[in-house]
């Protein structure tokens, strides 16, 4: 019996350092995910729901901002990674990876997906505004970038022109 137990104890030693940092974080949410699941409904409804449409984007978004407010966060990335697998062009599947990398601080990320989300959806103009307001920031600057936002904005008519434009320093 004491060999079996030093076995186990050896084969569980090998597998945790077999695995990489991001999948150990991952079965650590998982794990903690599986302590808060009995009192969420709203997971276990969505559960419910990904199993009887597991290639459906929307849900795996869902499933990613749940995730996401429990600061699950490597979970949250695979969801909306996920969603992004089932619809390529899924545009909110990139703005909740927007939010998610700035939650974490991770700047460039948070960038680069704000930026996918507006090329997917161009004529959204709250997707332009966040990203004039994101090059507006000291850890993403580019005026011209911001610029750019503005201008599209200006084109669409959009009220929130005068959001960026404070923002920016100009009169709309």
């Amino acid at each position: 019996m004491k060999k079996i137990f030093l076995i186990m104890i050896s084969l569980s030693f090998v597998l945790v350092a077999s695995l990489s940092a991001s999948e150990i974080d991952q079965i650590r949410q998982m794990q903690q995910l599986q302590d808060q699941a009995p009192s969420d409904t709203r997971l276990a409804d969505y559960f419910d729901k990904l199993k009887a449409h597991p290639k459906d984007p929307q849900i795996h978004l869902e499933l990613g901002k749940i995730y996401a407010e429990r600061e699950l966060y490597q979970l949250a990335i695979a969801s909306y990674r996920r969603a992004l697998e089932f619809q390529p062009d899924f545009a909110p599947a990139h703005v909740g990876l927007s939010e998610l990398f700035r939650k974490m601080g991770i700047k460039d990320w948070e960038l680069f997906e704000m930026n996918e989300a507006v090329r997917l959806s161009p004529e959204d103009p709250q997707l332009r505004l966040r990203l004039g307001i994101l090059y507006m920031e000291p850890a993403t600057y580019d005026y011209d970038q911001a610029k750019k936002q503005y201008k599209e904005l200006k084109k669409m008519g959009s009220p929130l022109i005068a959001e960026l434009a404070l923002k920016m320093g100009l009169t709309p």
